[in-house]
């Protein structure tokens, strides 16, 4: 049998030419192969909420609803105009007729269990925190449910001034929990520096 090569450095330059044209293909192949590239969109949070009311033979029902694509906290103040503060009381439920007091103001607390008040703070800020997360389209349970009037209080010159404003904020809310604290430090960290 004869050598196919007659000589070691035929056999190497046989080697390291098989060597380059395996390392061009293989070059060239890559080049050629297409990469999927990678697009990462981001977004900036954004908060659309408002007041949605209904109020109908005394009834006032007061919700918030999330326009905006971004969940959010809210929280709401109950603001009373045309009556002595002290003539005002806020109830989780209508009073019997006959426990109204003639000179007195009942808001009607729709849901007390999901829009609290912190009762521990030492400044207490009048806000009632609503314990859930609003996603987009979404509308909060009701803040309030109704407005009872003591019978000294319904004349026509006293509805001419009296009023139940309702004013509410929004943040984002970051994180899906929705207890008090959680609520209450989301708000307090969206607050500017003094």
């Amino acid at each position: 049998m004869k050598p196919l090569f007659k000589s070691k450095i035929s056999l190497w330059a046989s080697v390291l030419a098989l060597v380059v044209v395996i390392g061009i293909g293989a070059t060239l192949a890559l080049m050629a192969s297409p990469s999927n590239s990678v697009t990462n969109s981001f977004s900036a949070a954004d908060i659309d909420t408002e007041i949605e009311e209904n109020i109908a033979e005394g009834n006032k029902e007061v919700s918030i609803k999330n326009h905006g694509p971004s969940d959010a906290y809210v929280r709401a103040r109950i603001m009373v105009s045309g009556v002595n503060p002290e003539n005002v009381e806020i109830v989780s439920q209508e009073p019997a007729k006959e426990t109204v007091d003639p000179n007195t103001v009942y808001l009607v607390m729709a849901n007390p269990e999901l829009w609290v008040q912190d009762t521990n703070a030492q400044e207490q800020d009048d806000f009632y925190y609503y314990l859930g997360v609003l996603a987009k389209d979404q509308k909060s349970a009701n803040l309030l449910e109704k407005v009872v009037l003591g019978s000294n209080l319904q004349g026509e010159d006293f509805l001419n001034t009296f009023s139940v404003t309702i004013y509410h904020e929004s943040v984002l809310a970051i994180n899906k929990k929705a207890d008090l604290a959680t609520v209450k430090a989301a708000f307090e960290a969206a607050q500017p520096n003094p």
